[in-house]
């Protein structure tokens, strides 16, 4: 399984992210697997942060917008620009695309 690196943007009512919020999942699929999970239960069920500048976390995330993505880097240094973005679609589930 390959690493990502992400920052996670919940929508229009949060703040875009930080270098410090960049995360660490074990896959792809992990990835898909929170976006999904901080937008279906956020608002009641904690989910897990791996920061890879600070500790990690667990927190709620209510009011996660249909607009929500993570934007992923294959290093943690992260670089300019993202290899690969995951997003909500149309019906509900998470797409990816390459950036």
């Amino acid at each position: 399984m390959a690493r990502w690196f992400g920052l996670w943007y919940g929508g229009s009512g949060y703040s875009s992210p930080e270098d410090n919020d960049l995360e660490e999942f074990s896959s792809l699929a992990d990835a898909k697997h929170k976006l999904s999970e901080r937008y279906v239960h956020g608002y009641w069920q904690t989910t897990r942060f791996e920061f890879v500048h600070r500790e990690p976390s667990r927190v709620l995330t209510p009011c996660v917008g249909d607009d929500c993505e993570i934007t992923l880097y294959r290093s943690r240094d992260g670089g300019d620009w993202p290899e690969m973005r995951i997003f909500l679609g149309p019906r509900g589930g998470v797409r990816s695309e390459r950036c």
